[in-house]
């Protein structure tokens, strides 16, 4: 193949690469924002002195209208954050963090609307009860010593019971959410539903664990504004003790909208 016949072809293929980038942002599968607009405007502009054929021209032409399609994409994201007032929930956190006590009470009161209270048992809260069962003042001596001394252990095995079986699941849907992600993300709904109600609020609530746990991070996805779980390679030693608190519903229509 001579020289001018292979830059020919490279050039060919560079533009068809281009448009292919393009098409992935305008399927949801690219950040439009990672596409180097200028960059890409200024190849197109440097080989356009190479085509001589109808078919280079059209090459070229269906390039820089892949190019106007990736601005049309960030226009149209800019333009529905602005629209929905959108804020960086860091910069959020930042300004939360300067008010002052009072004005942020008062900022709670006015916007606390309780309608209903949800308590659970967690691991954290039956070792606070079996410690505090175990060092109550008068159990380790008198009548009830000995009736003390044969319910602590028996309380102390129902505790490694429960958490084995809950450590175990953990690492069952551990290896579950990696093997689907593939070294990416998964959608949260996707990965949570089940196929029933019932064994969707399951792994819902063993997710959530995953995530409290160092297992895995929830992030909100720029393109759709959806949840989605990204497990890391190995647990972290310590969960981070600063963290914040998302609320998803867990509804049974939410859920027959992912399975029907």
């Amino acid at each position: 193949m001579a020289g001018g016949e292979r830059r020919l072809k490279e050039a060919r293929e560079r533009l068809e690469n281009i448009i292919q980038t393009c098409r992935e942002v305008e399927a949801g599968k690219l950040d439009p924002f990672a596409v180097p607009v200028e960059d890409l405007i200024e190849v197109i502009r440097g080989l356009f002195s190479l085509w001589r054929e109808p078919e280079d021209l059209s090459l070229d032409a269906r390039a820089l209208e892949a190019i106007s399609g990736v601005v049309k994409a960030q226009s149209e994201w800019v333009k529905k954050r602005s629209t929905k007032l959108y804020r960086d929930p860091f910069l959020v956190e930042e300004r939360l963090e300067a008010l002052e006590p009072e004005t942020l009470a008062s900022i709670f009161l006015k916007a606390w609307h309780p309608i209903v209270e949800l308590e659970q048992l967690t691991l954290f809260s039956l070792e606070r009860a079996l410690t505090y069962w175990s060092e109550l003042p008068g159990r380790e001596e008198g009548a009830g010593e000995e009736e003390g001394a044969a319910e602590a252990p028996m309380l102390a095995e129902a505790g490694e019971v429960v958490f084995e079986e809950i450590q175990e699941a953990l690492e069952t849907l551990w290896a579950e959410l990696k093997e689907k992600a593939r070294g990416g993300s998964v959608h949260y709904w996707d990965f949570i539903a089940g196929e029933t109600y019932a064994e969707t609020v399951r792994r819902a609530y063993l997710t959530s664990f995953l995530v409290t746990y160092g297992y895995a991070r929830l992030e909100v996805d720029p393109l759709s504004e959806e949840f989605v779980l990204r497990p890391r390679r190995r647990p972290l030693r310590r969960p981070r003790e600063r963290g914040t608190s998302v609320v998803i519903p867990i509804t049974c229509e939410e859920w027959l909208s992912h399975v029907s």
